[in-house]
């Protein structure tokens, strides 16, 4: 135990934290890539369903 607050101590207060949850740092950029990821599509999927309707009711004309 003794060593692994010492180690918490030298990879500073960012990475501690991150340990600290029980995830590396690697994980936590997965995580908010995601996240990211998830709010893009959120965001553009109404604007291409629009797009596409849009399209659609033109050729059907």
């Amino acid at each position: 135990m003794p060593d692994d607050k010492a180690a918490l101590v030298k990879m500073g207060i960012g990475a501690s934290g991150a340990v600290f949850y029980g995830l590396t740092l690697n994980e936590w950029v997965a995580l908010a890539t995601l996240v990211y990821l998830a709010m893009q599509i959120g965001l553009l999927l109404p604007k291409y369903w629009k797009l596409i309707t849009t399209w659609v009711k033109e050729r059907q004309q």
